[in-house]
């Protein structure tokens, strides 16, 4: 099968495009053919080495989290799918698994789910990662009607997904992104727009029941400043601060700060294609990427600032 994947860390170089073996269907696997992957930051993180100590580093290792295609082998223990469902999900690359930058994915059948028929492979793949960790950030702090929320880096992948969540909710939601992004955060639904800098989130003047950190590099005082007692900050990034620092805060000001992890549960795939279905979500596609070009898609991932999401479409 063709495939881009790595045999070593590093930046763009580190990536290769050419034939690896066809993957075999395993007793609780599917075999699907992967329409379109997107970037995340985890895969290119795994790529760079950055995360080295918590991931496996065997090689060849083909990259990729997000999917969505279309099932060509089902294993002889898998129920619910059949040759020809449209699926989308999360491989679990980060454990070592195959990734979904590949012609052909192995997969366990736990990590698939079928698509809904309103879904687009191309909506599908951009999905998973991003807007699930979004909505578990948003479920954490306890989003509803009415709330205060602070999306920081709104217009990203991970933002522009919590942005239009917490707005879904009824929430009053600021958002923090570049100036040039700020009518994409306004369109998005936001009712507040600010720069990110440090100086323009200390003028933030409200306080705020929810901090979303989808950008991740608030500080502590910023933080302590703008939550409201009671208040929870999540962000994506595993330990967003120490475990004693966290405890102190939440003893002192009864303010929680928490990681924003994904989760992936039946219920939150069903509860994000009803906002998908109901037009209270959009995913938003910045660019794609051919699978030949994959080395590109993961230069512009990590370092041009994109907004909302980068595909790479394989067939």
């Amino acid at each position: 099968m063709k495939t881009s994947y790595i045999t070593c860390y590093g930046g763009k170089e580190a990536l290769s495009y050419g034939e690896l073996p066809d993957p075999e269907v395993t007793e609780n696997g599917l075999i699907v053919a992967v329409r379109f992957a997107s970037i995340n930051p985890v895969d290119y993180k795994i790529k760079s080495g950055a995360i080295r100590l918590v991931t496996p580093s065997k090689f060849p290792r083909i990259l990729g989290t997000d999917f969505s295609g279309i099932v060509t082998k089902v294993g002889a223990g898998v129920t619910g799918f059949k040759p020809g469902d449209r699926v989308y999900g999360a491989a679990p690359v980060f454990s070592g698994k195959q990734g979904s930058l590949a012609e052909l994915l192995l997969v366990e059948s736990k990590y698939a789910r079928i698509m809904p028929a309103d879904l687009s492979f191309e909506d599908a793949a951009s999905l998973p990662v991003a807007a699930l960790t979004a909505m578990n950030g948003l479920r954490k702090g306890g989003t509803s009607q009415g709330k205060r929320v602070l999306v920081n880096g709104a217009t990203g992948g991970v933002g522009h997904f919590g942005l239009q969540i917490a707005k879904a909710k009824g929430a009053f939601v600021t958002a923090t992104c570049s100036r040039a992004n700020a009518d994409l955060a306004r369109s998005f639904g936001a009712d507040e727009v600010s720069g990110y800098s440090k100086e323009q989130i200390s003028a933030l003047g409200g306080k705020y029941d929810v901090i979303l950190d989808a950008w991740g590099k608030m500080e502590v005082s910023e933080i302590t400043r703008l939550l409201k007692r009671g208040g929870i900050y999540a962000s994506p990034l595993f330990m967003p601060y120490s475990a004693f620092l966290t405890f102190f805060i939440k003893i002192f000001s009864n303010k929680k700060l928490t990681s924003s992890n994904l989760r992936a549960l039946p219920e939150d795939f069903s509860a994000l294609e009803k906002l998908i279905h109901d037009k209270k979500v959009k995913p938003h596609i910045d660019r794609t990427f051919s699978i030949t070009d994959a080395a590109e898609a993961f230069e512009y991932a990590e370092k041009g600032r994109p907004k909302g999401k980068i595909l790479v479409r394989i067939s």
